[in-house]
């Protein structure tokens, strides 16, 4: 009899840890189902019923048939995401809203910063360049758009001349685009046009360069899938060359060694 009880404390043990960790599996799938039903619960938000453009104002988000009520699911609500238009009234959109998003006061910034300042920010500048109005592209290039700047400039190496050109600015955003033309003639337009352009602040340094020390002209980027080429140094050794089945050996003796080595 005595022999009977260690082996019955011996069956009741693994007995009863087989039913604590069945309790605590129980509590562990009531718990998990319990966060999987409220992460699935609808709640409402205000998402964009069409693209706002940067630059629009809050109250006119708020009141211009901008905004929606949605429900999505708890765990797809976008982080300061709101629920009523009333915070938007003071602010403005600080960036392109795409129709779908849901709306967060994160996408805005205080009056201050809105119009023109709403269109670039950080390490970006806009510059305002002066020129005719085939430099600039003038009826030609809208708000927007994006073009290159393409520089020639003219040095001495010794006693030879030397023209080189390259495209020294790529990309830029044009913000504001130069007045169209008033005349219909064929020669250099307006000769005191001007086109705003954002540039970071390096950039902004070789832009100063090349208005002051270049000629110049922009070209425009397209829309489609743009690309850049190799980067290029138009020298009068290329230029002649260009074309030209073996263009080293077909002219580098016709010119002065400083001339065609450039």
């Amino acid at each position: 009899m005595l022999k009977a009880i260690p082996r019955t404390r011996n069956l009741l043990l693994p007995i009863g840890l087989a039913a604590l960790a069945a309790v605590l599996v129980g509590i562990y799938v009531v718990s998990y189902r319990h966060k999987v039903t409220h992460g699935a619960s609808l709640v409402g938000v205000l998402v964009a019923s069409r693209d706002v453009p940067a630059g629009t104002a809050g109250s006119e988000v708020a009141s211009g048939g901008y905004l929606k009520e949605q429900t999505v699911p708890r765990r797809a609500v976008v982080p300061g995401s709101i629920v009523s238009s009333a915070a938007l009234t003071s602010l403005v959109a600080a960036g392109q809203i795409y129709k779908g998003e849901q709306i967060t006061l994160r996408q805005f910034a205080p009056i201050a910063q809105g119009g023109v300042f709403a269109k670039f920010s950080g390490t970006q500048r806009a510059v305002s360049v002066a020129g005719d109005d085939n430099q600039l592209l003038a009826g030609t290039v809208s708000g927007g758009d994006r073009v290159d700047v393409v520089a020639t400039v003219r040095y001495k190496s010794g006693d030879a001349e030397r023209v080189s050109s390259r495209v020294v600015l790529r990309n830029l955003v044009v913000l504001q685009a130069p007045d169209a033309p008033k005349g219909s003639g064929l020669g250099g337009g307006q000769p005191d046009n001007h086109v705003t352009l954002v540039v970071t602040d390096h950039q902004a340094q070789t832009l100063g360069w090349a208005l002051k020390n270049a000629s110049w002209f922009l070209a425009l980027r397209p829309t489609s899938r743009p690309r850049n080429g190799a980067a290029h140094l138009e020298t009068l050794f290329t230029f002649l060359g260009r074309g030209l089945p073996a263009a080293s050996s077909q002219i580098s003796g016709n010119f002065p060694e400083s001339v065609d080595g450039q």
